[in-house]
Formats: structure tokens, C-alpha cells, sequence
């Protein structure tokens, strides 16, 4: 090639280095106008946004909570607004009969005279802050607004929210502050989707009187709500900049026009200052390849092609409840550090959700949970932050072991749910061998360097064999068991 060009004359050659200089240009002008895109509120401009940005497929586990009026009345569930209205009571554990009992007849006590008693006396957005730290979180923030229509930031748009009532704390204004400050992404979500057809206004009950339209929702003209709807949305992203918005389900309530509307702001607002933000939608909300689907309380069975996020609330059992109601059943520690597993194995992230109290504290069992869901992420999170999945997302062993697999680099991980060495006391009492059918020589192309078990000391050395039939290691004898919800073992390449 060099003594071809040195025969070209002076001008041949200038005219070769100007086509490839062009040819570099326009391959460049994609990217480079991609960037500078102005978004218009139509879904095949939107398109144009990255779904799902790169920060997000690497922090993986984030943190919010469900904290509004309804944890004053602390029952049943978040829905308490719809259920106490519910005078047929079916399947709603007899709400409506027992807030007639406790507090009276819904004209004479509604939803709206919660908001007096939710005070949030006890509230700190740097305590709230700190725990979502100690729990691994790489992003975190609270509901912004649920389907009773109290929003929690400083609003102009309406009366009820938690600077002006309640609280009077701009919640969501302290815990922005207080999370960046703590190098986390900032996620807020908006559910006030379903305001408007939350709770039907019946002449006697107090959704009648006309100051309380914007609480309730549907007192108002659907043109008005709409609006609404709009600009709460608006408030929010130019007041706290999220780098993630959560959508719950039922968008479809909400017009075309508005949604795009917001959707091209929030885009625009972000590019103007550098950052790459996401929205998630469930369903057919929101088309695809606009932003990032959610799976409520769900994960896929297998890996999925697009990045997804997967949210489980903390709350589990027959009390199941995102918000605080007394006496609610949690999920172990085990139980969320093994879903988080499934999770990113399968291209997905996780949020957890807790359920702080009407004081603006988290119940203790809630605090020791994530403070333990922490302590696994910060000893063996080389296996979940910054991963992407493996070629198969996990098998399950002959002798019955579920494994999930992740990979970063030049590293597999072999995320074992179940142990499967025999233990006596937490060491193992036996050299045990391990076939991995998944890992063959063909989808690990013979370049297994080490496997190494992850520990909370040190590292232990397993033998191996690799072979068409997979991957068989060794756990030796006298290997200490590090934790008790899922043990990683990191798989070198060359």
C-alpha cells in the first residue's frame, strides 16, 4: 500500500486523502447529529433517544420507596384512597367497613383529612440516603406522586403536595440533594396516571366539594386533569433533573399529544445538560425503542434482547403491599439478593421498593434486610455491576443446583442459588465435583484460565476440567461457605 501511494502524482494523491477525509465525515454525521438532535413530540422522532443508556445497565440495583398519605392509615395496601370507597368490600379486606368504624362516615372523615396526620416528623433525606448506600444501591428516590393525587415535591401545580401540606417538606427536592451528594443516579416515579379514574365522585362524600378536585381527580373536566397530568410531569423534570422517571401502568389514560409532549421535553432538558436520562413503561404504553420496559414484580424467563428493569416491592404475603400498612410481611434478604441475580442474568435491572412509615422512617426488619442485601453486593458485586449477560442466562445441575451466569471482561461468573457441596457446620466435608453443561469447550473456546470460588477473605483456587461436556470444578474440602444466600465463582479467561 505505501509504494502504491508514493507512485500516485502530488494531486492524485490529495484527491484520495480528501474522498477518505469525506468518507470518515459522513459516517460520522449519524453520531455526531444524533447527538444534537432537537426531539419533536412525535414517536418517530422520540425513537431517536437512547432507551436505555449505558449507566443503568451497569449500576443495576436501585432503591425507592412508596411513602405518601397513605401510610397514616397504614392498611390493607398504597390503594387505600380506592379501597376505602369501596362499599361492597370484596377481596379488599373489609377497608371501607373498618374506616367507617375508625373514623366515620366518608362525609364526615375522607381521604384528604389524612393529610393533617402525615406529618413526616421523623423524615431525613440523608439518613434515607445513607441506607440506600449501605444497601448497594447504584440509583434510588421516592414516588414522586401515586394515584391519590398528594404529590411530594414543592408544586405549583397543585395545593396537595408535601411542601405546602402535610410534611411541608419538599421530599423529593431533599432526597435529589441528598443522593447525588452520595454519587448514586437520581430515579423519582410518577403513577398519577390513574388519579383521574382512581375513585368516582358519588354525591354525599367529600370528593363533592369542589376544593378538593385536584386531590381526587375526576371532579375535574378531563381537559383540565389532562393538563394537569402534563404539567406535573414538566415540574418535575425542571425542577429535579431525574436521570430515570418510573411510569406506572394505565399511560394509555393519558393523551397521545401530552405524553409526547413530555416525553420530548424530558429528552430535550437532558441533552441540554449532558445526561443520559430513561423513561420505563409497561405493557404497550409506550412504544418500543422509545424507553425501557418494566416487569412488575416479574422477570423473563430468558434473556431478553433489550435491557429491561424488573421492580419487586420488599412487601410480600398475604399483607403484600407497596406502601406501609401494620403488620406487613417482608422478603428476606435471600429472597431479593437471589431475584437480583435472576434479574441481570436474564439483561435486566432491578428496583426494590420499601415501605418507610407515616413518620418517615423505615421499620427496623426493613433496614436489616437491606443493610444484609449490602453486605452481599459490596463483598461479591464484581458479579452483578458492570456485567452484561452470558451467552445462556443459567441451567440448573444434575444435582439440582440453580446457577445463573453474568459476564464482565475477560471474567464469567457462575452464580450458584443452591450450595452444592455438603457443609458440616459452614466448611465442606468433601472434595465435590461440579459439571457446569452449560460452560463447553465451544461457548468458552478452551480459554478458561482459573475458577476461583469468591470469598470474604480470600480467594479459593478450584481445580477444573473443561471439556464438550462442560465445565467441572472442584470445591475442595474445608472450603469455608462465604454467605448463605448465593456463592459466586469467577471463571478467568485468557
Amino acid at each position: 500500500m505505501l509504494n502504491h501511494q508514493k507512485l500516485l502524482s502530488p494531486d492524485a494523491y490529495a484527491i484520495r486523502l480528501l474522498k477518505t477525509f469525506l468518507l470518515v465525515f459522513v459516517f460520522a454525521l449519524p453520531a455526531f447529529s444524533q447527538k444534537n438532535i432537537t426531539y419533536k413530540a412525535d414517536w418517530k422522532s422520540l425513537e431517536k433517544h437512547q432507551e436505555v443508556p449505558d449507566w443503568i445497565r451497569d449500576a443495576k440495583f436501585g432503591i425507592y420507596a412508596h411513602w405518601g398519605v397513605y401510610a397514616v392509615p397504614a392498611y390493607n395496601n398504597e390503594h387505600y384512597i380506592q379501597h376505602m370507597h369501596n362499599e361492597a368490600d370484596y377481596g379488599k379486606l373489609g377497608t371501607y367497613k373498618r374506616h367507617v368504624a375508625l373514623y366515620g362516615p366518608l362525609s364526615e372523615f375522607g381521604y384528604h383529612d389524612f393529610i393533617p396526620q402525615f406529618k413526616g416528623e421523623n423524615f431525613n433525606a440523608d439518613e434515607w440516603a445513607d441506607l440506600f448506600v449501605k444497601g448497594g444501591a447504584r440509583f434510588a428516590g421516592p414516588v414522586a406522586e401515586h394515584h391519590d393525587g398528594f404529590a411530594m415535591w414543592d408544586s405549583d401545580v397543585t395545593p396537595f403536595n408535601a411542601k405546602d401540606m402535610g410534611p411541608k417538606r419538599d421530599v423529593v427536592g431533599e432526597l435529589e440533594k441528598a443522593i447525588r451528594k452520595r454519587g448514586m443516579k437520581f430515579f423519582t416515579s410518577l403513577h398519577h396516571e390513574l388519579n383521574y379514574t382512581n375513585v368516582k365522585v358519588k354525591p354525599g362524600w367529600e370528593a363533592a366539594d369542589p376544593q378538593y378536585a385536584k386531590l381526587y381527580g375526576s371532579p375535574m373536566p378531563a381537559k383540565e386533569w389532562q393538563q394537569m397530568w402534563l404539567d406535573k410531569c414538566l415540574e418535575v423534570v425542571n425542577k429535579y433533573h431525574p436521570d430515570i422517571i418510573y411510569h406506572d401502568a394505565w399511560l394509555e389514560q393519558v393523551d397521545n399529544d401530552k405524553l409526547r409532549t413530555y416525553l420530548a421535553h424530558y429528552f430535550n432538558e437532558a441533552q441540554k445538560r449532558d445526561q443520559p436520562v430513561t423513561v420505563t413503561y409497561k405493557g404497550n404504553d409506550i412504544p418500543e425503542g422509545v424507553a425501557m420496559e418494566d416487569h412488575e414484580n416479574s422477570n423473563p424467563a430468558e434473556i431478553m434482547a433489550k435491557p429491561f428493569l424488573s421492580d419487586y416491592s420488599i412487601g410480600t404475603g398475604f399483607s403484600f403491599s407497596w406502601g406501609y400498612t401494620e403488620g406487613m410481611e417482608i422478603r428476606t434478604d435471600k429472597d431479593i439478593i437471589q431475584k437480583l441475580i435472576e434479574v441481570v442474568s436474564k439483561n435486566g435491572q432491578m428496583l426494590l421498593n420499601l415501605s418507610p412509615k407515616a413518620d418517615g422512617t423505615f421499620p427496623e426488619d426493613q433496614q436489616q434486610v437491606v443493610t444484609k442485601i449490602g453486605r452481599w453486593l459490596w463483598t461479591f458485586g464484581e458479579s452483578i455491576y458492570e456485567t452484561r449477560p452470558f451467552s445462556v442466562s443459567g441451567e440448573t445441575t444434575a444435582g439440582g443446583q440453580r446457577v445463573h451466569y453474568t459476564r464482565k471482561g475477560k471474567n464469567v461468573y457462575a452464580i450458584f442459588l443452591d450450595w452444592p457441596a455438603p457443609i458440616n457446620g459452614d466448611k465442606v466435608t468433601k472434595d465435590t465435583p461440579v459439571t457446569l453443561a452449560q460452560l463447553t469447550n465451544s461457548n468458552l473456546k478452551g480459554q478458561v484460565k482459573s475458577v476461583k470460588l469468591l470469598g470474604l477473605k480470600s480467594l479459593e483456587e478450584c481445580p477444573f476440567n473443561l471439556s464438550a461436556q462442560g465445565l467441572i470444578l472442584t470445591i475442595p474440602q474445608k472450603t469455608r461457605v462465604p454467605s448463605e444466600s448465593a456463592q459466586v465463582f469467577r471463571i478467568e479467561l485468557h
